[in-house]
């Protein structure tokens, strides 16, 4: 256990009298997952921290006509904090499975607690936010391009947590045009390129995209 806490970012820079202490005081969840399972539900209350930390993700993102998929296998790999506190303190994917997996979760109490006594608790968590919401407004700086093709490529990226891996896009040709305004034929067209370029692969009203980290590559040359 004290060698799976070391791992956690969350506690970095602690001395290990430090995590001696916490381990005595604070109560660490560990659990086992079989592949399949779902380790929180979009929509359900954030009250605890989840590291995830040996297993392969599938996390979901459901919208109103679109269905967003990514494979995420970067462990320690932490779900949500900056959902623990706000105005919607709920998770906004689906976490689940795609291999046998591990976690280990704090509840908020607990965390409240370590926040309080160990100030590197605290700034790490601070670290781990503020750098999610600098990400998040380097987003919404960037200009709306001319290029559909680019627009395309950042509204899909607006909607990954990662940058990187594979990727699985369910909606509607009309859905994806409006929400870039373009045209149906036109983005029919660049999806098509895509294909060609062995970038992803096309089905009805699916996008699958094997290695998302090449298609953000195109903006760079576009």
């Amino acid at each position: 256990m004290f060698e799976k806490l070391q791992e956690l970012p969350l506690l970095i820079g602690l001395s290990i009298n430090e995590l001696m202490e916490i381990l005595e005081n604070v109560k660490f969840e560990f659990n086992k997952y079989q592949e399949g399972t779902t380790i929180v539900n979009q929509g359900d209350r954030c009250d605890k921290i989840v590291y995830v930390l040996k297993g392969d993700l599938c996390v979901d993102r459901r919208g109103e006509d679109t269905l967003f998929t990514e494979y995420v296998n970067d462990s320690p790999f932490l779900l949500e904090p900056e959902n623990l506190w706000g105005m919607k303190q709920k998770y906004t994917h689906t976490y689940s499975f795609n291999t046998e997996g591990n976690t280990c979760s704090i509840d908020k109490k607990q965390l409240n607690y370590l926040i309080s006594n160990y100030e590197i608790v605290k700034t790490n968590l601070l670290s781990m936010v503020c750098n999610k919401l600098q990400t998040a407004n380097q987003t919404l700086q960037l200009p709306v391009s001319n290029n559909l093709e680019v627009r395309v490529i950042r509204y899909f990226s607006n909607n990954m947590l990662t940058k990187t891996g594979r990727k699985s896009i369910r909606i509607k040709m009309n859905a994806l045009a409006d929400a870039v305004d373009g045209t149906r034929l036109n983005i029919s067209k660049i999806l098509n390129k895509w294909q060609e370029m062995n970038l992803a692969n096309l089905s009805r009203g699916m996008i699958e995209i094997p290695d998302f980290a090449a298609v953000l590559a195109l903006d760079k040359k576009l």
